[in-house]
């Protein structure tokens, strides 16, 4: 090889070799920000290919570059998602149950049916309150102060274990609509899980 091909020989592949490492500063800042590394290692190898100094292009794009910020729908989906597949664990011992008198309207009026139609997915939590009216054992299952319904009375287990402080979590598995018109829930299964091993 001649030495007027040798040099610009050496010259590519040191810019080649130099653009290939290079690649990866803004490859490893943006993988300590939670983001894919593959594209930020060709946006920094492209760079420093056109000129070596446009590496601080992309470096200081991934410094300043703010981490995604997910929206309160996407966050209400990964909690639903996450209380199904807490369901789903073999290590928590849930109970399948359902909303008992889902049909008549609750203690404020509420539409029982159309609010859990319009309010409520599967995988979404609602709360057990213990009612002691008439030295009674129910329970009534609530969602953000709406008074959803009862557990029903055969699952009598639920009272007591409230009063002895059992830690128990209330989750929608599924809800069937009906309706043609006004669309609303016609049951609600939910599943109670004991979340305190005794």
């Amino acid at each position: 090889m001649s030495e007027d091909l040798f040099i610009p020989w050496v010259l590519q592949r040191a810019t080649i070799g130099t653009a290939v490492l290079a690649g990866l500063i803004p490859a490893l800042i943006a993988n300590l920000k939670q983001r894919p590394m593959l594209h930020w290692y060709c946006y920094g190898v492209a760079c420093t290919l056109v000129a070596w100094p446009l590496i601080a292009l992309p470096t200081v794009h991934a410094l300043i570059l703010r981490p995604r910020t997910a929206s309160p729908e996407a966050r209400q989906r990964q909690r639903r998602a996450d209380a199904l597949a807490l369901l789903a664990e073999s290590s928590v011992r849930s109970y399948p149950t359902w909303i008992a008198d889902l049909r008549h309207r609750s203690p404020a009026g509420v539409d029982r049916r159309r609010y859990i139609y319009k309010e409520i997915k599967p995988g979404e939590s609602i709360e057990l309150i213990r009612e002691l009216v008439n030295q009674s054992n129910a329970v009534a299952f609530r969602h953000r102060g709406v008074h959803l319904g009862y557990v029903p009375k055969r699952h009598h287990w639920v009272a007591p274990a409230l009063d002895d402080g059992r830690r128990l979590v209330a989750i929608v598995d599924k809800i069937k609509v009906g309706g043609v018109f006004r669309r609303r829930a016609k049951s609600v299964r939910v599943r109670i899980a004991v979340l305190d091993a005794r």
